[in-house]
C-alpha cells in the first residue's frame, strides 16, 4: 500500500498517523473511549462509502481520500489532531491537543518530511477568531456531555456543519459573520448568528 504523500492536510499537519485504519476501527467500536459508533455497514452508510471500502481502510489495505477522511472524522467525532502528526517547526499548538481518545499524543515530524500541500484555512485575526469559536464549541459540548447529533439538532444545523465548525474548517457559514467596527482599520469581529450555539458557548442553557 502506498502512503498518501500528497494528501492535502491542515496547516500545521505533517502526515497521517501510520495506524490510521486501526485507530478508526477502535474508535468506531468504542474501544478508545465512550460508546461504539456502529457496525461497519452502519458507519459506511453514514459516510457514503461501501462496507467493503471501510473494511479495507480499517485493515490498512486502502487509504481514505480527502472527502472520505473528512466524512469519517465527522461521523466518528474526531479532529485532525487525532489523526495527523504536527510539523515540528510550524505546528499550531491549538490544533494538536493532549486529550486524544485512548490517551497518548502524536509526535511532531521534521519539516522536511511534511507534504508540500495543505488544505486552505483562513489565516490571520479572522482565522484566529474562527478557531477560537470552534474550540469554545467543542469545550462547551464535551463539558455538558452532549454529542454532535444532540447539539446539531438543537441548533438546527447538520452534524457535518457542526463538526467542521468545531475544527475551524469553515471560512464562511450561516452560523456566524464578521462585522466591521466603526474604525475601518480594526479587524472585523466574529458575531455568532445562531442563538442556541451562542448561548451554549456563553453558559448554561
Amino acid at each position: 500500500m502506498d502512503r498518501p504523500s500528497r494528501m492535502l492536510l491542515p496547516r500545521g499537519a505533517g502526515r497521517l498517523r501510520a495506524d490510521l485504519g486501526a485507530f478508526l476501527k477502535r474508535r468506531r467500536q468504542g474501544l478508545l473511549d465512550g460508546e461504539a459508533f456502529g457496525t461497519q455497514a452502519q458507519v459506511a452508510a453514514r459516510v457514503g462509502i461501501s462496507r467493503q471500502t471501510l473494511s479495507n481502510i480499517e485493515r490498512g489495505a486502502a487509504w481514505p481520500g480527502p472527502a472520505t477522511l473528512d466524512a469519517l472524522l465527522d461521523t466518528l467525532d474526531l479532529g485532525w489532531e487525532h489523526v495527523a502528526h504536527p510539523v515540528e517547526s510550524e505546528a499550531d499548538p491549538r490544533l494538536f491537543v493532549d486529550d486524544m481518545p485512548g490517551g497518548g499524543r502524536l509526535r511532531p515530524v521534521p519539516k522536511a518530511a511534511a507534504p508540500g500541500r495543505y488544505r486552505r484555512f483562513l489565516e490571520g485575526r479572522e482565522g484566529d477568531q474562527i478557531a477560537a469559536f470552534g474550540e469554545q464549541l467543542r469545550a462547551a459540548r464535551t463539558r455538558r456531555k452532549l454529542t454532535l447529533a444532540q447539539v446539531a439538532r438543537e441548533a438546527a444545523i447538520s452534524v457535518a456543519t457542526l463538526s467542521r465548525l468545531e475544527r475551524g474548517q469553515l471560512a464562511t457559514s450561516s452560523v456566524f459573520r464578521f462585522e466591521q467596527a466603526a474604525d475601518s482599520h480594526t479587524t472585523p469581529e466574529l458575531v455568532i448568528l445562531n442563538p442556541w450555539l451562542d448561548q451554549l458557548c456563553r453558559g448554561p442553557l
